[in-house]
C-alpha cells in the first residue's frame, strides 16, 4: 500500500529545560529528502520529515533541538511584546484591510506581470491571501499566492518576493542556482530579504 503524500500529527511540545511552556507542533510528512524545523512568529512549531522518518523519530528531532526551540521562543515572545499596538477598532481594521487586500489584487498582478517579461517565464493564477506563515508561495502548476500585508511593505521588498516566486518557475528550490537567478533579476535581494525578516512582524494594521 502506497503511502500518503501528505500525512500530518499535532500535538504539544513540553521542553524538559523550560517546563512551563507548551508549544504546539505539527509534525509533517512528505516525499521530501530531509527534515526542517521552523517555529513561526505564531509559536507553533512544524516539523517536515521524509515519508520514512517515524512519528516517534520526529518528535526525537524536538527533543534534540530542544535549546535551540527555547531560545527562538523567547526572542519571538519579546519581539511579539515590542510590536506597536493599533489604536484601530476591529471595524475600522476589517475595512482597512479589505482596502489593502483590494489594493493588492491590482497592483500585484502588474508587477508579476512586469518581471514575468524580465524572467522568461509564465504562471498561472495568482491569489491574494491572508498567510500565516509565508509572503509568498509557487505551487508545482505555477499558481502564485502573495500575502496582502506587503502593501505595508516598502514596493522594492514587495518586488523581492514577487521575484522570488516567479524564480521557482524555473528551480522549485532553494539551490545556488535559484539564488543565481534571483540576483541576477534584484542585485540588493539580500538587503530586501534582510529587511523582510527583520521588519516582517510590523506589518499589521
Amino acid at each position: 500500500m502506497k503511502k500518503a503524500a501528505n500525512s500530518c500529527r499535532e500535538g504539544i511540545f513540553h521542553p524538559r529545560s523550560a517546563p512551563a511552556l507548551s508549544i504546539p507542533y505539527r509534525i509533517q510528512k512528505s516525499r521530501r529528502k530531509t527534515w526542517t524545523l521552523s517555529l513561526c512568529p505564531e509559536l507553533t512549531l512544524t516539523v517536515k520529515v521524509p515519508l520514512t522518518v517515524s512519528y516517534a523519530d520526529a518528535l526525537q528531532i524536538l527533543s534534540a533541538k530542544e535549546n535551540w526551540i527555547v531560545k527562538k521562543y523567547r526572542e519571538l515572545e519579546q519581539a511579539a511584546q515590542s510590536m506597536p499596538r493599533s489604536e484601530l477598532t476591529p471595524t475600522q481594521r476589517k475595512a482597512l484591510e479589505e482596502r489593502y487586500r483590494q489594493a493588492a489584487r491590482e497592483y500585484v498582478p502588474a508587477r508579476v506581470a512586469y518581471y514575468q517579461e524580465i524572467i522568461g517565464v509564465t504562471c498561472g493564477n495568482i491569489t491574494i491571501r491572508d498567510q500565516k506563515t509565508r509572503w509568498g508561495s509557487c505551487s508545482a502548476r505555477g499558481n502564485l499566492n502573495f500575502n496582502w500585508r506587503l502593501m505595508l511593505a516598502p514596493p522594492r521588498v514587495l518586488d523581492y518576493v514577487v521575484v522570488h516566486e516567479l524564480c521557482h518557475r524555473k528551480e522549485m528550490n532553494h539551490s545556488p542556482a535559484f539564488w543565481n537567478l534571483v540576483e541576477a533579476v534584484l542585485p540588493d535581494y539580500a538587503q530586501l530579504r534582510k529587511w523582510l525578516k527583520d521588519n516582517g512582524r510590523t506589518l499589521i494594521l
